[in-house]
């Protein structure tokens, strides 16, 4: 019987001082220092004459171009082909620009060395197999909200209690052999405690959540996988218009961190096996010319009795939550800012509401409906 065999590498992207930082976009000085070290993560999955490599980063995201010049460099190391393949990245807003923003440039050589850092992680996870027993569990975790905040003057970027949410970790451990456990955690929640005035480079509180994980567990690897969080921020404060400390990064990182090690005392068992792969590219209307279109990366494993489905957009919480209820598996992780970001995927209600992400998505309200149609054909191709 075919066994599932499990490997983990790390590597350091942290870029050179004096890059342009992402995330906001009246930020115009570049990186003035680091707090804390940028990782990518790959983790390597072999079973059933079948290898997937998932990679996870501490960046913002990438576009369609970078995510392609990516996957071609760990192919070129690896012999894996692109669809064998699932990037993701954190979404941190205290990190490098790495793809175009706006009109303005990236520094193409950091650019390149993100690619060389991932095909080295690749090689690296491909070689530390181990056989592992996978589980998967829940625990509550509040860090944040809703940031769809209503007011008299209309939606603004700030905190709504009673908006859609999902104050929950989802971790996946993979239990290896004579290795450390490899254990995956998602929250769909922005990486943005800190204001457009920070020029530190930082994970943010995702970083800090993997810091405290190994520190409290040394023999486990933990990588964070970013949801569907396009509507939903952490919880700062707000002092003389600055926004955000990093005393409250390290306290989302540590309840961050406290929540994934109480779900890690309360897993399911879950058969990995079989290895299933899906993936479509969705064509979704364009809002500002109704003759153009969108073509949005939906990808999905499966795990046995679990499915990871990815959306290549910063998609609102509504589409986990949906996947969530129409999956017929036992255990459904629905990520965002996966491959290629296309923009906000937004919810029909938002385009009449207004608000930031109205005025800047590049998908029409139809998009929502069709991304759901694709959703439900992918989550029931997985299962047939």
């Amino acid at each position: 019987m075919s066994t599932l065999q499990v490997g983990h590498a790390r590597r350091c992207v942290t870029p050179p001082l004096g890059i342009k930082m992402s995330g906001y976009g009246q930020r115009t000085e570049g990186a003035q220092e680091v707090h804390d070290d940028l990782f990518v993560d790959a983790v390597a999955l072999q079973a059933e004459g079948t290898t997937l490599l998932l990679l996870a980063y501490d960046l913002i995201s990438f576009n369609n171009d970078l995510a392609a010049e990516i996957k071609g460099a760990i192919s070129a190391k690896t012999g894996l082909s692109p669809e064998q393949m699932l990037l993701n990245t954190s979404h941190t807003h205290a990190g490098p620009r790495v793809s175009a923003y706006r009109d303005e440039g990236v520094d193409s050589g950091y650019r390149s060395r993100v690619g060389e850092e991932s095909a080295a992680a690749a090689v690296a996870a491909l070689a530390d197999f181990a056989p592992a027993e996978f589980s998967c569990g829940h625990a509550p975790l509040d860090i944040g909200c809703n940031r769809r905040e209503h007011t008299p003057d209309g939606v603004i970027l700030g905190h709504n209690p009673d908006g859609p949410t999902l104050k929950e970790v989802t971790v996946w451990r993979f239990a290896r052999q004579d290795a450390p456990d490899v254990v995956l955690f998602s929250l769909p929640m922005h990486g943005t405690t800190l204001g457009g005035q920070n020029l530190t480079l930082s994970a943010e509180w995702m970083g800090a959540a993997k810091a405290h994980l190994e520190a409290d567990l040394p023999d486990t690897r933990a990588v964070f996988l970013q949801g569907c969080g396009a509507d939903q921020d952490p919880y700062y404060s707000k002092v003389n218009g600055v926004r955000g400390t990093f005393e409250e990064v390290e306290q989302h990182g540590r309840d961050a961190a406290t929540s994934v090690e109480a779900a890690l005392q309360n897993l399911r068992p879950l058969n990995p096996l079989p290895i299933r792969t899906a993936r479509r590219d969705v064509v979704l209307p364009a809002k500002e010319d109704a003759a153009k279109t969108r073509e949005l990366a939906l990808r999905g494993w499966r795990l046995g009795d679990a499915i990871l489905l990815t959306l290549g957009a910063e998609a609102f919480v509504e589409f986990a939550l949906f996947g969530r209820a129409q999956s017929p598996c036992a255990e459904t992780l629905v990520l965002g800012y996966s491959d290629g970001n296309i923009g906000y995927l937004c919810t029909p209600e938002v385009y009449e509401e207004g608000g930031y992400e109205a005025n800047t998505t590049g998908v029409a309200p139809e998009g929502e409906k069709i991304t759901k149609a694709a959703m439900q054909e992918m989550l029931q191709e997985l299962w047939a």
